[in-house]
């Protein structure tokens, strides 16, 4: 290999200079280069039995040049991914032509890659972002780029590499499709949920004191081993009313209810061993509106710490707490956490709670009304009326893979919950998973199986302690008043430096100073202001989280700001886009301040009930 590719891969990608060093015979039969009409080399490639020239037998550098002519290149591009090194000819062409932006190479053919690290120099390698040939780590090169990037990547293929090597190019669009549409997604979730996760996370930090965490403080050797169903509210619920009265009377496995299915429950005189809830928005009180009504308080519910605090203020049965991901409060403010378990944020309630019993060490978890499809036009299982809304011609409709094979028709929201599902399915090794959901969507990493016959064949003795939920809470009250007076003295810091931060953005607005060294020391000021103010922890604890998407836009700017070259631009940027961020924080700060006092007063009720016991 050559010494400067060699130097590439030692600091871009390392494990695959090692993998190019394992000793290799490239097979005549596969891949010959050949002197080209114009004598320089050409390269072809035996593709079952055929053979595929990847560059022209007649002048490969006309052809590069042609293929560089017509890749449209739009204005905003800051990216380009090359499918396809080949003999190289292409790539130095687009590198010395788009001197601002930056490349990643990927070569489907290991063969190919060897012998053109071997005979072509990339010179230019501080333009290469990396070179790669595993479909794992192209993945998630992927997942770094569109953080990066966003959506000013083109995908760049040669025209020989679009026939050979189509299967491979379609997955590239596939995942880099997916990907955007997750950040979509995780952009629409941001910015509907930003501020409701940190407001509901303090809002219910009192009851979270005074109620067990799932992980921390039951026994979780109650349900080592043990079956567990989750039951949600998915069509084909219908048919398994039968079968879950039976496991619940004779205590054959957990019943986990998810979502909207506690109404179906309820409506047969199902009533399971807990109730799991995150969502939150205001409107997931609507789901216990029946429960409440009904003042049943035999069924524990497990909440997620950022859940709608409206859904647990009145609940009448027994309260347990998990931490979400999205809790930045109870992280600070909560002693003894961090050899807890927290779950993971997610597009279901489903995802969670599976997340949850694994953690919990069940050994059998089932699912059931699982359906990520509509069957008959239907969206949930009888019993759920505050959905009547719903109107299936009103879809977007996709087909998917159900439990036997056939195609039926889901949703773009379904289908991104079965995906984000099958990431957790995938996964686990020391849980068996059913996918009992007749006619629902084909979930990898589950088998499918009826519940009857799970019933006959595994579930054949009682395993439910009765009592699982009956603990304490056990947070150290003291800690958390400590912290609060601690971020209390923070917050103050945090004023301070927000008024030096617009004291340093007035100086640059009105600097009459022509000297550039002068003018970028002001520059680098605020930096080290604005930066003091993003390691402040009250900062971090509360505000952060509150304007996480406005932020992200900002990291996005500053790369702008970095690469301005005229002064008076910069400051512009800086002024607009700085002035308006700390205006964000600003505001955030008024609100979470009124809420802090209020916190440290509920505390401060919940030690006194407590010494009062």
């Amino acid at each position: 290999m050559l010494i400067n590719n060699r130097n590439l891969l030692r600091t871009k990608n390392r494990l695959l200079l090692e993998q190019l060093n394992q000793p290799s015979t490239i097979a005549d039969e596969k891949i010959v280069i050949e002197p080209s009409k114009v004598g320089i080399p050409t390269l072809k490639l035996n593709v079952e039995g055929k053979w595929k020239y990847i560059h022209s037998k007649y002048d490969p550098n006309k052809e590069a040049r042609r293929t560089f002519e017509q890749f449209e290149l739009s204005n905003d591009t800051e990216h380009v991914i090359i499918f396809g090194v080949g003999l190289g000819y292409h790539i130095q062409l687009f590198i010395e032509a788009f001197p601002s932006i930056t490349f990643t190479l990927y070569e489907p053919d290991l063969d190919i890659l060897a012998y053109c690290l071997n005979n072509y120099s990339f010179e230019k390698n501080n333009r290469i972002n990396t070179i790669v040939h595993d479909k794992t780590e192209l993945y998630n090169e992927l997942a770094k780029l569109t953080d990066l990037h966003g959506n000013s990547i083109k995908v760049l293929a040669l025209p020989s590499y679009m026939q050979v090597f189509k299967a491979e190019l379609d997955d590239l669009y596939e995942k880099m499709i997916d990907i955007l549409k997750n950040k979509k997604n995780h952009l629409i979730t941001n910015v509907s949920f930003q501020k409701q996760w940190t407001i509901n996370a303090i809002k219910n930090f009192s009851k979270v004191l005074k109620t067990p965490n799932i992980f921390k403080d039951v026994n979780n050797l109650l349900f080592a081993g043990k079956p567990a169903i989750i039951v949600a509210a998915g069509p084909s619920l219908n048919e398994e009313f039968d079968n879950l009265r039976y496991i619940k009377e004779n205590g054959l496995a957990y019943i986990f209810s998810v979502g909207s299915s506690i109404n179906s429950l309820i409506d047969e005189g199902i009533y399971p061993d807990a109730a799991c809830t995150y969502d939150p928005k205001e409107q997931n009180q609507i789901v216990f509106k029946k429960l409440k009504d009904k003042e049943i308080d035999n069924i524990p519910l497990i909440f997620g710490s950022t859940v709608g605090h409206e859904t647990i203020e009145d609940y009448p049965g027994q309260l347990l707490h998990m931490i979400t991901s999205q809790d930045t409060v109870a992280t600070e403010l909560l002693s003894g956490l961090k050899n807890h378990k927290i779950v993971l944020d997610a597009a279901s309630i489903a995802v969670v709670t599976f997340q949850l019993l694994v953690t919990l060490g069940f050994g059998k978890i089932i699912l059931v009304g699982q359906n990520l499809a509509f069957q008959n036009k239907s969206m949930y299982a009888t019993g759920i009326d505050y959905h009547s809304n719903f109107n299936i011609d009103n879809e977007e409709l996709i087909k998917v893979e159900d439990v036997e094979g056939n195609q039926i028709f889901t949703n773009q929201t379904f289908n991104y919950m079965r995906k984000q599902l099958e990431r957790y399915t995938t996964k686990v090794t020391d849980q068996i998973v059913y996918n009992t959901t007749v006619g629902g969507a084909n979930i990898k990493g589950t088998t499918y199986r009826r519940l009857i016959d799970i019933i006959s064949a595994d579930l054949t003795k009682s395993e439910v302690e009765p009592n699982w939920f009956r603990y304490n809470s056990n947070y150290d009250l003291d800690y958390s008043i400590t912290k609060i007076q601690a971020l209390k003295k923070k917050k103050k810091d945090l004023i301070k430096l927000l008024n030096d931060a617009k004291n340093k953005i007035n100086q640059i607005e009105s600097t009459l100073i022509v000297n550039a060294d002068q003018i970028e020391a002001r520059f680098q000021k605020f930096d080290k202001v604005f930066g003091k103010i993003k390691k402040n922890k009250f900062y971090l604890t509360f505000i952060s989280p509150m304007i996480r998407v406005q932020l992200e836009k900002l990291a996005e700017i500053s790369r702008q700001i970095k690469l301005a070259k005229d002064y008076q631009v910069k400051t512009n940027l800086v002024s607009e886009h700085f002035g308006n961020i700390i205006v964000e924080i600003e505001s955030a700060l008024t609100f979470i301040s009124e809420e802090l006092e209020k916190l440290e007063i509920s505390i401060k009720e919940v030690i006194r009930t407590k010494n009062d016991d």
